[in-house]
This record gives C-alpha cells, structure tokens and sequence, in this order.
C-alpha cells in the first residue's frame, strides 16, 4: 500500500470557485476569538459592520477584528443571511455558549472539526488551505514553491495579488499549523490549529537561487486523536458533497478523491481501511465494505448529514 495519494499539481484548480488570498490580515485564528463572536451574534449585534462596536466588546484590535470576521465565515461557524449574522448549523451544535458541545475549543475534536471545515469551504474558499491540503504533491516543501504555486494560482484567476499578500497569505497558514517553538509574542498565541501539528519543519535545503531556506514536510502519521464518529461525520459530509446522488464510492476515491478525507486529513491508506473496517463493522446498517472486481467498495445505504456521528464523537467519542 502507498503511503500518501499524490494529488494533482497546484497550478490547477476545482471550477467554479472562487479562491481568496485575503481577509485574515495577518492572524490566525485564536481559540478565545470564536467565543466573542458568537456571543455578539447571539445578542443580535455585528461586531464587523460596526467596527469600534467589535473593538470595544470583544477587546480586540481593528486588524483583529477584521480578521475574526474572516475566520467566522471561513471556519463555517456563522454566516451572514438577509443582512444578519446567524450561527450555521455547525456552529449552532458545537458553539452555543448554553447548548454547545464545546463552546469554547476544550475539546481537541473541535480542532480537527475546524480544519475539516475550512479546507472543505467552497462558499469562503482561502486558496493556501487548498493549494497545500487538497493539491500539494510531495510530502515536503519549501516556502519558495509555495510562492510560486500562489503565483501562478493568483495569475490564472486574475486576482492579480502583490507578493506582499501571497506572502502574508502561505504565514497565516504556516502559523496556523505549525506548533509553537516557545515564543512569548501575541502572534504565537492559542492558534486553533497548531495541536494538530500537521505542518512541521524537517530542515533545510537550497532553493533555485542557492540560498538555503526551511523546509517543511506533513505530517502523515496515524491521527489517532480523530474519534471515529468525527471520521464517521468527514465521510458523510464529503460524499453529500462529492457523491450526492451514489450509493458506492471506491475505496480510492476515499483515500486520493479531491477534497477526500485522505487527502485533507493526511491520513495513510492502511488507517482509511481501518476506520472503514471498523465503520462497517459498528454500523453495518449504514456502511458496508466489499470487494468487486479487483475494486474496493465503500456502500451507504443510508444518507445522512453525519451531524449524530458529530454530536457522538464530543458525548461518547471512540478512538481505534
């Protein structure tokens, strides 16, 4: 078996989408950002059009909070409706401060949720999420092919951005990911993402001019702290996406499908055949795993949105 899906290069791209390299200013996510948000939706307030409003209540910087509104609508936790903000169905189930499932990102689930959810916005796509989860080649890379992929992107979609941005762009994902090396600053702060560790450095090496730069790599190895009901839930929701109207999907697209758990979790074949194993094992009546000529097979015998599988992982969650 391989040990990662190749993908396709990153000059290409998914149709009809409309990729963004902006909006997040200069920060990632912090894990106290979300719970301010929503308690001003929730009060019927918009913290983003009234800007010193979201100054003054969620205690945060202009920047910040121009940011934040980025981050609410590129992690699917609200969306703007007929001039209002509202909580998505998501964010409803996880981030209500009374009801919520984890309201303020204790549990480590909701850290593999919101990656999920980011790379799989088509509405709200930030194009570095998905040059480097659902495109990028090789398991290692270095800034400067990142650049240039973000360049050549930029060019095909004639967003015609300045260096200077698809700079700012690959470091908020860099940091995002990236665990944290013991810095003190502000910028190093609570990432949402950073526990995950799913980007780290490996070394260096020498670009095309010479100069030696970092070189980082994926992580590939077993995502043993994903409950199988968050597993459960990514299947559904990709193949509600993907595959709406099928009823058997192979095993491959599984694994190296665009936007596939395989491909966005960076997860290796042989623990996807497990999780499935285990799947059709403990819901027999949901999924079946079968072998047609020379072909695996993942069956759905019924659709669902996956949303129970969710609320299972957080109440009763089961690692394998």
């Amino acid at each position: 078996m391989s040990n990662f899906p190749v993908t396709n290069p990153p000059s290409t791209t998914a149709e009809n989408v409309n990729y963004r390299f902006s909006g997040h200013q200069s920060f990632s996510l912090r894990i106290s950002w979300l719970p301010k948000a929503i308690k001003q939706i929730l009060n019927g307030f918009d913290p983003f059009a009234d800007i010193d409003h979201g100054i003054t209540s969620m205690g945060l910087g202009k920047n910040m909070v121009e940011s934040l509104r980025c981050w609410i609508e590129a992690f699917q936790v609200a969306e703007r409706k007929t001039g209002n903000w509202e909580l998505t169905p998501v964010g409803k189930l996880i981030f209500l401060p009374s009801s919520g499932l984890d309201p303020y990102l204790e549990d480590h689930t909701s850290n593999w949720l919101l990656h999920w959810l980011i790379c799989t916005n088509s509405e709200y796509a930030l194009f570095a999420w998905e040059c480097m989860f659902n495109r990028w080649p090789t398991m290692e890379f270095s800034v400067s092919e990142v650049l240039e992929a973000f360049k050549r992107e930029s060019a095909r979609s004639n967003k015609d951005a300045s260096p200077v941005t698809l700079r700012q762009h690959w470091d908020v994902l860099l940091h995002s990911y990236r665990p944290s090396r013991g810095d003190k600053g502000e910028d190093h702060l609570d990432s949402a993402l950073s526990v995950l560790g799913l980007i780290q450095e490996v070394g260096e090496r020498q670009n095309a001019q010479g100069k030696w730069e970092t070189l980082y790599t994926f992580d590939v190895g077993q995502k043993s702290s994903i409950p199988q009901q968050l597993f459960a839930f990514f299947i559904h929701d990709w193949w509600n996406k993907k595959f709406p109207d099928e009823h058997t999907v192979s095993f491959r697209e599984i694994v190296s499908g665009d936007g596939s758990p395989g491909r966005l979790l960076r997860m290796q074949e042989r623990e996807i055949l497990l999780r499935l194993e285990h799947l059709a094992s403990t819901q027999p009546k949901v999924f079946q795993l079968t072998d047609s000529a020379n072909m695996r097979l993942l069956q759905r015998l019924v659709k669902q949105d996956g949303r129970k599988s969710l609320a299972d992982s957080y109440k009763n969650p089961i690692f394998i």
